[in-house]
Formats: structure tokens, sequence, C-alpha cells
């Protein structure tokens, strides 16, 4: 079951009796069970929260039988470096895409993610829905492609448009000097992913925002390419002195042979330069992606995952201050904010279940309501909330 929401501008009316009516759809797909996506049927995500004077902390439990932390190899076929791990929509045949979840957080900013959470970020026009706009003319657009450099349309919020309505309302980009206001007032989406591969190994969430685009967070990512950009081969390799051998083979990959303790992912301390003239078998595969220690706002949500007894068991910690204001909303004790989740479950792009919008209070209530604490996060218990998550499908599409 899937279910359209329009993106047209609601009242606040509309948006929470349109809430309460796919809360009501909800339970009753869950009651009978009938679900056309199958694998995306509507489920649970449980969280809970607490903080002290200094750091913010939310937990996550993800029950899944089909959990992936394996993302994106290269593999030596018939004498060449193959890319495998599509991301596109649905699980990867090979299943080499990596489970993620996110959060998006609203201080009030942006009024229409109280009515709709995370669909306030889709619209025509976007990547991996019917609608997606056509990549030359996105490399064509003065701001999405030549400022910014990009050939697709991603997550986007209305006030970053100066028509934000209709089919073309992708192109509509403020100008830079507007957009840069928006942020210094706080109008924007703060976006934490907790990615099973790309950030978790290294012990990081992923930071990021949404104003005219998804864009990360100041500072160096976690991961980067493993990419000679002169070659197009691999960068960097495994080093077998660490490791024991250069690559991972591909079969073993498919098997899931590679547990959470085993070299499934390359990092900056375990590698050496690739080396063409070695002497590959086919099937041989290396990570996509290099991971390394992050800095700045990129690098402020620690993290810790595990996948144990059935579901992932997911920490990210964060100060309470936001580490760059220009793209990281702060969280203050007493306050009440509006948060969506998302869960990717070794697929990519639009293939993921999302929560509808609920409210986070810092020791006050709200459907999550975070614990003032003394001392260690860590060692604090938390109040579990049971949050429906559910595919609503392709928003733009009828």
């Amino acid at each position: 079951m899937s279910f359209k929401l329009s993106y047209e501008p609601l009242s606040p009316f509309v948006g929470r009796m349109n809430s309460l009516v796919l809360s009501f759809l909800i339970m009753a797909s869950a009651a009978d069970g009938s679900d056309a996506v199958g694998e995306l049927a509507p489920t649970t995500l449980h969280a809970g929260a607490v903080f002290n004077q200094s750091d913010f902390q939310i937990r996550f439990v993800y029950h899944t039988d089909n959990p992936s932390w394996y993302h994106q190899y290269w593999v030596y076929e018939d004498g060449e470096w193959v890319r495998y791990g599509s991301g596109a929509d649905g699980r990867d045949p090979d299943g080499l895409y990596e489970d993620r979840i996110s959060m998006m957080i609203d201080d009030g900013s942006v009024p229409a993610f109280a009515q709709t959470g995370g669909h306030v970020t889709v619209h025509p026009g976007m990547r991996s829905t019917a609608t997606a706009a056509d990549a030359d003319e996105v490399r064509a657009h003065p701001h999405l492609g030549e400022r910014l450099g990009r050939s697709d349309v991603r997550k986007f919020i209305m006030e970053s448009r100066h028509d934000a309505y209709g089919t073309d309302s992708w192109k509509n980009v403020l100008p830079p000097e507007e957009l840069e206001r928006l942020r210094e007032d706080g109008v924007f989406l703060d976006l934490w992913q907790w990615r099973a591969h790309r950030s978790n190994p290294v012990g990081y969430a992923d930071n990021g925002y949404v104003l005219e685009y998804r864009h990360s967070s100041s500072g160096r990512s976690m991961f980067t390419d493993n990419q000679d950009e002169e070659t197009e081969l691999p960068l960097r390799m495994f080093d077998p002195e660490v490791t024991g051998d250069p690559a991972l083979r591909l079969e073993a990959l498919r098997a899931r042979e590679y547990g959470q303790d085993d070299p499934y992912f390359l990092a900056e301390e375990r590698s050496v330069p690739f080396d063409p003239d070695h002497a590959w078998r086919e099937g041989d595969a290396i990570p996509q992606r290099l991971l390394r220690e992050p800095d700045g706002s990129r690098g402020a949500i620690r993290a810790r995952g595990e996948y144990r007894d059935g579901a992932w068991h997911v920490c990210l910690t964060r100060s309470l201050d936001a580490p760059d204001p220009l793209d990281s909303k702060g969280l203050v004790p007493g306050e009440r904010y509006n948060v969506a989740f998302a869960v990717h479950n070794g697929a990519g792009a639009g293939f993921h279940r999302v929560s509808l919008p609920l409210t986070l209070g810092l020791g006050v209530d709200g459907d999550l309501e975070a614990r003032e604490v003394e001392g260690d996060l860590d060692a604090a218990e938390v109040d579990w909330t049971n949050v429906t998550i559910m595919y609503f499908g392709d928003p733009t599409d009828g």
C-alpha cells in the first residue's frame, strides 16, 4: 500500500487532518496485512532520547531480518574494474547498499514541516521520481548546475524558491544572497544521517541540511570516493600486511560472509595505493568509498551502531549547541522541535520508509520526550517511543 501526498501548500488545519487520515490508513494497513510493495509494509522504529547540560543523544532500535553494512564496491570482471551497488530504487540485487537511519529537525522555521514532515522536501523534478528533471537541463541551470556543479535535483524546501509550486518549481531558485539570508535566519531543515557503511565504522553520523538542495554541513566528510580521477581505477586497496589480502571477494559479499568485525570497509589507516599490476582475480572486490576521520560541523555527530538480536541498535550524540548555526540547529532544553524519521533498508533513493511528523520535547512534553539526566548519557536510560514508518510512494506522480 502506498499513498500520495500533494505538494500544494497546506493550511495547518488541512495538514493536521491529513496526518490523522494517514495515521488511520497506517493502522488499517498494519491490521489487515495488505501492502502492495511487500517488503516495505508499515513497521516500527523505536526511538528514545536524553540530554545533559552539554549534549543530546538519540537512540534507535530497528528490527530487520535483512541488514546491510556493505556499500558499493569495485569488482574485477573480464580484466576491468566494474561498479557494483547502484543505489537505485529497490533493494540492491547483490546486497551492496547500506542501511541508513535519518532524522530531520525543524525549529519552526519551515512551517509546512509540522504538517507533512519530510514530504515538505519532495517536489516535481526531484531525482528518483516520475517527474525527475533531465540531467542536461539541470547541468545548464545557473545555480544547480553552474554554481553547485549538480546534474540532478534533490530535496529542497519551498522557502528556497520564488515560485514554489508547479512542475517547474525546481528551477525557481532564489538568488545566492537571498539563500544566504535564509541560512543566517535558520530557515532550513537539519538532517542527521546514520550510515551503516559510510559513517558508522569510523564512529560518526553524517551531518547535513536542506535548503535549496540537500547539502552537507561544513567540514571534512567521513567518506570520499575511492577513485583515481585520471585513470578511473580504484585509488587505494586494502593493505595486505593488515588484512591479508588487497581485496575482498564478490561471492563472499553476496553470501554476506563478512561480519561487522571483518574488513568489509576501506579506511585510510589500513589501505595502500592501488597496484594496477597486481595479479587480480576475477571477482576481486574493493570498496568504492574510503573512510576517514571527519572534522568541523560535518563530523559533529558521534555514532555507534551494531546489528544484534535481529535489530540495529544505533546511538547518535551531538552537542546541544549548533556546531555551525549556518547548517545545524541548536537544541535548547525546555523547547519543542518538529522531527521526522526515515529508514533505508539496503536500498537507495526513494525506496524507503518514513514517519509522519512528530514533536521532540527536551524536558517537556512531546510525541518523543528527551529526559534530562546528570552525567554520562551512554549510561542513562531512555523512555522509548514506537514510531510507525511506512512507504508513501512517489508524491509527485499523479
